[in-house]
């Protein structure tokens, strides 16, 4: 364009305006566009024609005139059609070929360093309006050429081929004619170009946020400064919002239209669905098409998503789809990111570790138990046959609240030399247990059934767990506080022999950086079942104090004690299967509809908690039915609830106590075998009377043991007045016994008796259930010491050994720091919540769940590299990880455990079967075959009678080793004296809460000054009656009993069955390992495990003969008494 041509500026509205260039300066231009917007009638449209005549206007209030400085105003559509006009007037007067030329000289772009054609003016008024800095701005033109219907060929065009063409991804987009089929091509494609850009940089990391990682390597060749991935960016980058967040901010443009093609929407409002929300669907796109452009982008979700996939045992074919899609890198991939992973854990325990030993101190224990699958071979052959896969898992604990100096050796050892152990008496071991909180805790739980089973009550629920956790708490785990596991790599070993045990700590130790040979000043706790435990107590006790394994201490762990318990009060209460006995758990299966299981000795755990929680119950409940002398409980506090008359959570504790002594002590359990005494007039707290009994006509209408009952307790174990024993317990292959009898005279009530005695025996199970997921330890050792009679009156002798072994070494052997150590850290808490503690055994437990089922699927052995570097080190990160998944996706959380009916349906039933059959009143002559044992009075009675004895001589060889030792090496030393006043501080603690384990035992029981009803009884009240079967009415709970009596009534001679506390042969032994052998002569030691080995197999060889087998304890080791009635 010449400058004397005409320019046509856009300016406000859209009006155009034509001002001679040629002749107007600069001045008069910027002027004239700056000027307010004209008239369209002042526009000069022929620049010859003469300037028009000025306008008048007279004023009627004035006598002059004056010329009119404005046109007059105009409507829309003049001026509209002025513009239109100056329009086609335009276009027949210039100089350009088209419009298009026109517009291609309007907003010319110089190429850099050019020149610039352009002049001022034509230069400034396309950067305002590309500037957006008019009114009209390009968004108004876009729209307008974009819609225009010219802009789109229509069906009879040359061209209408073209609509096909709309935002075409093919062919060159100039050849497209038409406005908008190119319009929408062109910006498809640029939009596509941008969004390529973007997930081009998405695929690197970003150095403004150097925490957030696009790329994990799953290994490095030591070449390159590659991130390896490690278990905490992991979890810490897995999160579907931190991932969406992330996305929204670096990749705009592909989230918008992700977005737009996923989100569903209603009148234009977009919103998020539940079942498949578009953002985690855009997120998991997207990040499908980083690893599409860059296979190491895979820190989003394709890296945590193969870990994933291996954690929950995916099929391998799910894993190659998933990957081939993008949604989760290969197999391979992932397990190579588990063994760097798993390496960097380890590296970082070993650094810890080390740390910590250069300290002096020792903060974590090794938790070990034995793995094995039996796997089958579908096609057997050469080198193909079923075999069992057995191996050794272990777990690296990290201890918390450890005083300095807990794990010092010496002191351990010094104490270990004096042997104070070996002054333990039975009477001390049973006023070490806290029986005012017994008499306490257990009211309580009397009260927890009611508060739970009556609607009514509910409300006092949370009163009672402030109790439990408050009140009567004794060493609860200190709030948040998180125990911090690390599983170690398996091995082949056989932990549950000694040389297996030897071999596999060693390589425990290897892994974790402990010097073995070379432990130093610090003990090494280990930790196991109770096979685990006696093999640790081998290898202990052959190489303490010169040996590899010096410097160890084991403890047996809590869960395999409590199942433990669990089977010897199944195998004691469930009686025959066809019992009629209703207090036996045989007739309370068969009234509920239970299962009974198979082997009532190993019960599967949970549905015999279950069965037997709800059977305890029911009980309960009856017995506070009587209590309140009504019909029907739910009727009772429905009145009380009617009139504002509902008891407190006091009135109820006070209710409690006395039904507790009632029904679940060992005085209402002696009384029940004698009508005299239950119905004397002077008893206190006596057991209502009802109906008189009569003995069933029938000899169908009494029990028939079944052939599977013949070992069980209750039966022919039970040793009846004035029955002759037989010697030899009676043979599998003599004729099926009948059913327990009475004497002639028998006055007592043997149903009512039987449920007492599970009353006593499970409530204490109760507890210890109840106390373990709350964290109470101190109420879980209450329990433990409990038990240590009450397995040493049933067939589980090891358990004996076992607590006993934890018992001396913490009250004599260890010192406080140590004590408290073991005591804070013997059960974990996995998750940050109340009532999620569980034992060490049961976290293992789950860890080797997944083990076994992994050695089932994939093969090979457990100390293959596949398990011992890829699998068995993160299994806690996978059981983490599926945990992950579920939150990162808005899962609900899927429980672990099956789910169970209410019920309500059997509970029911129970109530009105023990309403019917009078359970829980006093009948006196009643007898229906079944005969459950007082294994606590029974056990008190074998301990004082030698068994303790007995142990003791065992247990303190180590004792003798060390003193010998310590003798050869300082010879002017006498090592008989006692050279510390410390012996008095480590039993301090012996409760778990501080208090003296001298006590006598109180009978007086409390909470918020309720006292206990029960009177204290003199010890020489207590006698043990001749007539009684195996003293099971001794009542060792209201009073306490002297200790170390020389003359003790003699043990039964009923050989092999549950209640003598020998192992049928025939059964398995699934109490580990028999510490009969663990304590071995100096001249075992100085031999080493090859002497022991030696002699294990010698021992193997005797005893052939099927009697001496089943010869019992008391006959090989206890004295005839020489009196039958005798004061305990």
């Amino acid at each position: 364009m010449t400058t004397s041509g005409y320019q046509i500026l856009a300016r406000g509205y859209g009006e155009l305006q034509y001002r001679d260039l040629s002749t107007t300066s600069t001045a008069v231009t910027r002027a004239m566009e700056c000027y307010p917007r004209p008239d369209a009638n002042a526009y000069r449209l022929d620049p010859t024609a003469p300037n028009p005549p000025p306008t008048t206007y007279t004023a009627p209030d004035f006598s002059h005139t004056q010329p009119r400085m404005r046109s007059e105003k105009q409507s829309i559509e003049e001026k509209t059609a002025d513009k239109f006009a100056a329009v086609d007037e335009l276009l027949k007067t210039w100089k350009f070929d088209t419009i298009g030329d026109f517009l291609s000289i309007l907003f010319y772009n110089k190429p850099r360093g050019d020149p610039d054609p352009r002049g001022t003016t034509h230069a400034h008024a396309v950067a305002q309006f590309l500037r957006g800095r008019s009114k009209i701005k390009m968004c108004d033109i876009l729209p307008l050429v974009y819609h225009h219907k010219a802009s789109y060929p229509t069906k009879k065009s040359a061209d209408s081929h073209e609509k096909k063409s709309m935002f075409s991804t093919a062919g060159p987009e100039n050849e497209i004619n038409h406005a908008r089929p190119f319009m929408s091509t062109w910006a498809a494609r640029l939009v596509a170009s941008e969004a390529r850009k973007q997930v081009g940089r998405a695929t690197r990391d970003d150095p403004d946020r150097p925490e957030e990682h696009s790329r994990f390597r799953a290994s490095s060749n030591g070449r390159t400064n590659a991130h390896v991935v490690t278990w905490p960016e992991l979890l810490a980058n897995f999160s579907i919002t931190k991932i969406h967040a992330k996305y929204c901010l670096r990749l705009p443009l592909p989230m918008f239209l992700t977005e737009s093609m996923a989100a569903p929407s209603t009148k234009g409002v977009i919103f998020v669905r539940k079942r498949r929300p578009h953002p985690m669907i855009q997120v998991g796109a997207i990040a499908s098409f980083l690893i599409s452009r860059n296979r190491y982008a895979n820190g989003d979700l394709a890296m945590a998503l193969g870990v994933w996939h291996v954690a929950c045992k995916s099929h391998v074919d799910v894993k190659r789809v998933y990957c081939r899609l993008g949604s989760a890198v290969s197999d391979t991939t992932s397990h190579n990111a588990l063994n760097a992973m798993s390496e960097a854990d380890l590296v970082a325990l070993r650094a810890e570790i080390a740390e910590a030993t250069e300290r002096g101190e020792r903060e974590g224990c090794l938790l070990v138990d034995n793995v094995q699958k039996y796997c089958d071979v579908y096609e057997e052959g050469v080198g193909r046959q079923s075999q069992m896969k057995v191996g050794t898992a272990g777990t690296w604990v990290r201890l918390d609240g450890c005083s300095p100096g807990a794990f010092h050796a010496k002191p351990y050892y010094d104490q270990v030399a004096k042997q104070e152990r070996a002054n333990l008496e039975t009477g001390s071991l049973y006023d070490s247990i806290d029986w005012k909180h017994i008499k306490t805790i257990i009211p309580l739980q009397w009260v927890r059934a009611l508060v739970e089973f009556e609607p009514k009550l509910h409300h006092l629920l949370p009163e009672v767990n402030i109790m439990f956790r408050v009140t009567l708490a004794i060493r609860p785990r200190p709030p948040n506080k998180i125990t911090s596991c690390q599983p170690l790599g398996t091995n082949s070993e056989h932990s549950t022999e000694t040389q297996g045990m030897r071999q596999a700590i060693k390589d425990f130790d290897n892994q974790t950086g402990i010097d073995s040979d070379n432990p130093g000043n610090l003990l090494s706790w280990i930790r196991g079942d109770g096979a685990s435990f006696a093999a640790v107590l081998n290898l202990i006790n052959y190489s303490t104090p010169v040996g590899t394994f010096k410097n160890k201490i084991g403890t047996p762990e809590i869960w395999h004690t409590g199942a433990t318990d669990l089977n010897s009060t199944s195998a004691n209460h469930h009686g025959p299967a066809s019992s009629s006995d209703p207090s036996s758990l045989s007739k309370c299966f068969n009234i509920a509809g239970f299962k009974r299981p198979s082997n009532v000795k190993s019960c599967d755990y949970y549905p015999t908690v279950r069965n037997l929680s709800l059977i305890w119950t029911a009980k309960v409940l009856d017995c506070w039915r009587l209590h309140f002398d009504v019909e029907d409980l739910h009727e009772y506090f429905q009145d009380l609830a009617q009139n504002d008359k509902l008891p407190t959570l006091i009135d109820l504790i006070q209710d409690a106590i006395p039904l507790y002594d009632r029904y679940a002590t060992q005085g209402a359990i002696r009384a029940s075998l004698s009508a005299a005494e239950a119905t004397h007039p002077d008893r206190f707290n006596k057991v209502p009377v009802g109906s008189p009994w009569t003995a069933p006509s029938n000899a169908s209408d009494r029990t028939s043991p079944d052939l599977d009952d013949l070992d069980l307790p209750g039966l022919a174990d039970i040793i009846e007045p004035d029955t002759p024993t037989n010697p030899s317990p009676p043979k599998k292959s003599d004729n099926a016994p009948t059913a327990h009898t009475e004497t002639e005279g028998f006055t007592g009530d043997r149903v009512l008796r039987n449920s007492q005695i599970f009353l006593q025996d499970f409530g204490w199970w109760i507890e210890f259930g109840h106390a373990v997921p709350e964290g109470d330890i101190g109420r879980v050792w209450e329990i433990m010491k409990i038990w240590i009679f009450k397995f040493a009156g049933s067939s589980h002798q090891n358990y004996v050994n076992y607590l006993l072994e934890v018992y001396c070494m913490r009250r004599y052997e260890a010192s406080k720091g140590l004590s408290d150590a073991i005591l804070d850290n013997w059960l974990l808490k996995i998750k940050d919540e109340l009532g999620h503690c569980l034992p060490a055994d049961l976290h293992q437990e789950h860890y080797n769940k997944w083990l076994e089922d992994m050695i089932q699927k994939h093969g090979g052995e457990f100390d293959n590299k596949y398990y011992r570097q890829t699998i068995a080190p993160n299994v806690h990160h996978f059981l983490q990880m599926k945990k992950e998944v579920e939150t990162a996706f808005e899962f609900k959380p899927r429980g672990q455990t099956h789910t169970s009916p209410h019920s309500r349906p059997e509970l029911q039933l129970l109530l009105t079967a023990f309403k019917e059959e009078e359970v829980h009143l006093f009948r006196s002559g009643r007898s229906l075959g079944h005969a459950a044992v007082n294994q606590f009075a029974r056990g008190w009675k074998r301990l004082d009678a030698g068994k303790l004895t007995a142990f003791l001589e065992k247990s303190t060889a180590l004792g003798d080793f060390l003193k010998e030792i310590r003798r050869s090496e300082n010879p002017d030393v006498d090592m008989d004296s006692d050279s510390s006043s410390e012996s008095g501080d480590r039993s301090s603690d012996i409760h778990g809460d501080g208090s003296s384990d001298v006590e006598t035992a109180d009978n007086s029981s409390s909470i918020r000054g309720v006292d206990s009803p029960t009177p204290s009884i003199p010890s020489s009240d207590i006698t043990v009656d001749a007539n009684e079967p195996e003293d099971d009415g001794e009542d060792l709970s209201d009073a306490h009993l002297s200790a170390g009596s020389e003359n003790s009534e003699a043990e039964d001679e009923d050989g092999k069955i549950e209640g003598n506390g020998e192992v049928d042969p025939n059964e398995p032994d699934d109490d580990g390992i028999d510490l009969s052998t663990t304590h071995l002569s100096t001249a075992d030691r100085e031999n080493g495990l090859e002497a022991m080995e030696a002699k294990n197999a010698a021992a193997e060889g005797e005893g052939t003969d099927e009697e001496e087998e089943e010869e019992s304890d008391e006959e090989r080791e206890e004295p005839e008494s020489e009196s039958d009635d005798e004061e305990v």
